[in-house]
C-alpha cells in the first residue's frame, strides 16, 4: 500500500514539473518579446515573476538587468548583472554578463569600474573576435576615462644589483698606485623586485588642449645572493659586513602637471610637462628634483612621427655626501608603423650634466627598438639596443678626466596565449657592459626578469 502510494505521488508530480518549466519557457518568451519591441517595464515584470519561482534563474537576471538598462535605472542594472554573472551556467554565460556590466558602468560614468569588468570579460572569451571586441571596448572607455592608471612590477635575478666594480680595483693613474674597492662596491649578485605606478587625471579637455595633473611612485628593494653575503662577509670592515640588500633600495615619487596643446605650432601638437619628486635611497632621503620638459610631436603621415624633447632637472641634494646638479637633455625620437604592423623606433639622446668635480659629464646615445605585431608560437617579442659614450672632463684617478663607452640590449617575450584578467606574463632578458678609462668603474650585469604586460 505504501510503495503504492509513493508511486502515486512520483506521478503526480512529474506533470507539476514539466509544467513549471513549461510556463517559464513562456514567461521567457514574453519578457524577451517585451524587451525587443520597446516594452522594458514589461519586461523587467514578467523577470521578476520568474524569479519568484527560481531566485537564482540565469536568464531571468539577465533579463531584469537589460530591462533596467532600457529604463536607465543604471546603479540597479549593473547590481542585478553582477547577480547575473554570479549565477552563469556556463563560460559565454559569463562573458555576455561581464560584458553588460562593463557597458552599464560606461553608461553611468564609472569608468574605472567599466575597465574592471571588461578585464573579467577577457577571461571569458570564447573567441579571438571576443577579444578584438574588448579590446575595443577597452580603448573606447580608456580615452573616456579622465583617471588613467598604470601598474608594472617585476621580480629580476642580476649578476650585479648594485652596478659594482667588475674588477674590484681602484688605480691612480700617473702613480701607479692600486687599492682595492670595498666589498660593497664591487659587483653583488642577487634579485631586484620593482614595481611601478602611474596616475594621470585628466582636468580639462578641448579641441585646442588636454590638461593632466600626474603622479609616479616607483620603488626597488633587494635581496642579495649567498655569494654576495659571503663576499660583504668577508671585509675586515664592520659597516661592510653589516651592509644588506635592502641598503640599496630606492623609492621615486613625483607629482606633477601636463599639458597639450594642439594650436601654438605649425608642425604638430606641443607638450608641456612640470614634475616636482623626491629621491630615497637606503631609507634616506637623498634629494628633491623638479623637471620641465617641452616636446615637439610631428606626425608625418599615418605611419610616422618625430618627437623632439627638451628636458631640464634640477636637483637640490639633501645629504654632503652628494652635490646639487642640474641635467639637461636633447632628445630626438623616430616612430614607424610598417606595413606589417610591426614598430621600429629609431633615437637620439644628448645629455649635459653638471654636478661639480667628478660627476660633470657630456654624454650621447643612439638606440633602436623592434616591436613584432604578430606573436610567433604565442609569444610577442620586443626588443632593444642602445650605444653611449659619456665624457667626464675631470676625474681624481685619472690624469685627463674619464671616458665610458656604453651598451645595453634587452628583448622581452609575452606569453599572448596565456591571459588573467587582460594581463600576460612577460620575461625579459637584459644585458649591459661600461667599459671606461677608469677602471673601477668598469662594469656589466645580467638580468632576467619576470613581469606582467597588459593585452590591451
Amino acid at each position: 500500500m505504501k510503495a503504492t502510494f509513493l508511486l502515486w505521488l512520483f506521478l503526480l508530480t512529474m506533470p507539476l514539473s514539466a509544467q513549471s518549466q513549461a510556463a517559464l519557457n513562456v514567461l521567457q518568451a514574453e519578457a524577451e518579446e517585451a524587451l525587443v519591441t520597446g516594452r522594458p517595464a514589461e519586461t523587467a515584470r514578467i523577470a521578476s515573476q520568474m524569479l519568484v519561482q527560481v531566485p537564482d534563474s540565469f536568464i531571468a537576471l539577465y533579463l531584469l538587468a537589460l530591462a533596467l538598462a532600457d529604463l536607465g535605472e543604471l546603479q540597479k542594472a549593473a547590481d542585478t548583472g553582477v547577480r547575473a554573472y554570479n549565477a552563469a551556467p556556463d563560460e559565454a554565460s559569463r562573458f555576455e554578463a561581464s560584458r553588460f556590466i562593463a557597458g552599464t558602468r560606461f553608461r553611468a560614468g564609472q569608468f574605472t569600474r567599466s575597465e574592471i569588468w571588461l578585464r573579467r570579460a577577457a577571461n571569458h572569451a570564447q573567441s579571438d573576435t571576443d577579444l578584438r571586441s574588448i579590446a575595443e571596448a577597452y580603448a573606447a572607455t580608456v580615452a573616456a576615462n579622465p583617471l588613467s592608471i598604470r601598474f608594472v612590477a617585476s621580480v629580476a635575478p642580476s649578476d650585479n644589483v648594485n652596478n659594482g666594480s667588475e674588477e674590484g680595483e681602484l688605480r691612480l693613474e700617473g702613480i701607479g698606485l692600486t687599492f682595492v674597492l670595498p666589498e660593497d662596491r664591487r659587483a653583488l649578485s642577487g634579485i631586484a623586485f620593482s614595481a611601478t605606478t602611474e596616475l594621470e587625471y585628466r582636468v580639462s579637455q578641448s579641441p585646442r588642449q588636454s590638461t593632466y595633473l600626474i603622479g609616479s611612485l616607483s620603488g626597488q628593494t633587494y635581496i642579495l645572493s649567498q655569494e654576495a653575503k659571503d663576499l660583504l662577509e668577508s671585509s675586515p670592515s664592520p659597516i661592510v659586513r653589516s651592509v644588506e640588500g635592502s641598503d640599496f633600495a630606492a623609492v621615486t615619487a613625483a607629482v606633477g602637471v601636463k599639458r597639450l596643446q594642439n594650436n601654438i605650432s605649425p608642425l604638430g601638437p606641443v607638450e608641456f610637462a612640470l614634475n616636482f619628486g623626491t629621491y630615497w635611497e637606503g631609507g634616506e632621503k637623498l634629494l628633491n628634483f623638479h623637471d620641465l620638459s617641452v616636446a615637439q610631436i610631428i606626425p608625418l603621415d599615418q605611419r610616422n612621427a618625430l618627437r623632439l624633447t627638451a628636458f631640464r632637472r634640477i636637483q637640490d641634494t639633501k645629504t654632503p655626501a652628494l652635490v646639487d646638479a642640474t641635467t639637461t637633455d636633447l632628445i630626438l625620437t623616430y616612430d614607424r608603423a610598417l606595413a606589417n604592423r610591426d614598430l621600429l623606433q629609431l633615437s637620439m639622446t644628448g645629455r649635459r650634466k653638471d654636478a661639480g668635480f667628478e660627476n660633470s659629464f657630456d654624454e650621447y646615445q643612439v638606440g633602436v627598438g623592434y616591436a613584432v605585431a604578430q606573436p610567433i608560437y604565442g609569444v610577442q617579442l620586443t626588443t632593444s639596443l642602445q650605444i653611449g659614450y659619456r665624457t667626464f672632463e675631470e676625474f681624481a684617478t685619472t690624469l685627463d678626466g674619464r671616458d665610458d663607452w656604453f651598451v645595453s640590449a634587452s628583448a622581452t617575450g609575452t606569453l599572448r596565449d596565456v591571459s588573467y584578467f587582460g594581463f600576460s606574463p612577460s620575461v625579459s632578458l637584459t644585458a649591459s657592459r661600461t667599459e671606461s678609462t677608469a677602471e673601477e668603474n668598469t662594469s656589466s650585469a645580467l638580468q632576467l626578469l619576470f613581469g606582467i604586460e597588459s593585452n590591451f
